[in-house]
């Protein structure tokens, strides 16, 4: 049996493979979400920013904006299986972004896109760093002390710059091309490790992680009336696995 197949608990730590980055990939692009929907470099950004954060944010909270903003943008599921596969699959994404940043925080790596532009290929960080917005804008009160500390706040502006939907025509300017844009994405990851080392603190000292064990079990399947695993408290029936909705 393949470490990913294996039931129990442990199965949710196991790092997505190739193959199942590709799955979640392709699902995201699918018809199954709305032109709203966070696509695969955008739900890699999100998701750090709710693993760096000072605060757990428990998923009934941000698993519904994967598929858009509105209640109407929840994914068309075709079955209670593909439901179970693709929350499994996030929530395994989401623990490996955990494992990297705690393992080593500088050698984190996100999921940035390639843009095409007059036969050259640029990083393209602009969905990863809007994905990051979206992830503080669920707690933004509690990210207050990183804004009010001038030598911390430093960290967000490549991410603010690429992914802030309201920015001065001076930092505008600051972006107006490919290579201006790659140039701010290759410092996104110092800016994360940074970001993340900041709020360590904050985190230990309250004993609040976001490790995702909330959708550890002990039978390799969840039953439609059983708990929703995101934490919404409804039967899974009612909530996630319902045809056609996320949340």
């Amino acid at each position: 049996m393949a470490p990913s197949d294996a039931p129990g608990p442990s199965r949710i730590t196991v790092p997505l493979s190739d193959e199942e980055i590709e799955e979640l990939d392709q699902f995201l692009l699918s018809d199954a979400l709305s032109d709203e929907g966070m696509t695969l470099d955008s739900l890699d950004g999100y998701l750090t920013a709710i693993v760096v954060g000072p605060t757990t944010v428990m998923p009934s909270r941000w698993l519904p904006r994967i598929g858009g903003p509105e209640k109407d943008d929840a994914p068309e599921f075709e079955s209670l299986e593909q439901a179970q596969r693709i929350i499994d699959l996030i929530m395994r994404h989401m623990n490996g972004i955990v494992e990297s940043l705690q393992h080593d925080p500088d050698a984190f790596e996100p999921l940035f896109s390639e843009r095409h532009y007059q036969g050259r290929a640029y990083i393209d960080g602009e969905m990863w760093a809007h994905g990051f917005i979206d992830g503080i804008a669920l707690n933004r009160a509690d990210w207050q002390p990183l804004f009010d500390d001038a030598s911390a706040c430093e960290a967000l502006h490549p991410l603010r710059l690429l992914g802030a939907d309201e920015v001065s025509a001076e930092e505008d300017a600051l972006t107006r091309t490919p290579a201006q844009r790659e140039s701010l994405a290759r410092q996104i990851p110092a800016g994360v490790a940074a970001i993340y080392r900041f709020w360590l603190p904050w985190r230990e000292a309250i004993l609040q992680r976001t490790v995702a064990t909330t959708i550890q079990r002990n039978q390799p399947k969840v039953g439609r009336n059983d708990p929703c695993p995101c934490g919404s408290g409804q039967k899974f029936k009612k909530c996630c696995g319902a045809a056609g909705s996320l949340h």
